[in-house]
């Protein structure tokens, strides 16, 4: 069902016309809250994150609604040490800024996308999964350079739809950081 609302709203976004506001950027994703797993180990997931909104639902309103599109990479540490795992896919969803001042807004997002792991546990198969995440963070815009500057708190949940078990997914706390650059039209 997840995967049905992503491409319908995707196809969506494909029909919209105007003029964007876009913006590409570069994130790290640093877990501080981790799951311990049914097998005793920390799972611990250092991403980076590719970030580029194409559509501003609410321009030339006092407040944005951004579509955005985040590829993921992850790097998956356990704590007792194992071996390297990863993490890869792309989220798509929707981001909210109620902007404070000229320079500053206040972010919360939602997204949801398709996503592949290489580790298997006792709560969760490897292989397709999703990503579902919930954001909440600071925008502070680097006068007229074009670039901004973020700081967020995300939520993240791993699961595969019950697809294959087991499936009790894993779930994530991340500090993330980076910048953004704007794009003009």
């Amino acid at each position: 069902m997840r995967l049905v609302i992503l491409l319908f709203l995707f196809g969506f976004v494909l029909k919209l016309e105007g003029q964007h506001q876009k913006s590409i950027g570069f994130h790290l994703g640093i877990p501080f809250a981790h799951e311990k797993l049914k097998e005793g180990r920390a799972y611990k997931p250092y991403q980076l994150l590719f970030y580029y909104n194409f559509k501003n639902l609410l321009k030339g309103r006092k407040n944005d609604l951004f579509i955005y599109l985040e590829p993921q990479l992850a790097w998956v540490h356990f704590s007792p040490k194992t071996k390297k795992e990863v993490e890869f896919g792309a989220n798509l969803g929707l981001e909210y800024r109620l902007n404070i001042t000229g320079q500053t807004a206040f972010t919360a997002a939602i997204g949801s996308g398709p996503h592949y792991i290489s580790v298997e546990t006792k709560q969760q198969a490897k292989g397709f999964i999703f990503s579902d995440n919930f954001t909440a963070g600071l925008r502070q815009k680097l006068g007229n350079s074009g670039f901004d500057l973020d700081l967020k708190c995300r939520f993240r949940h791993i699961s595969n739809a019950n697809l294959m078990k087991p499936n009790k997914g894993i779930d994530s706390w991340f500090v993330i950081v980076g910048a953004t650059k704007r794009l003009k039209d």
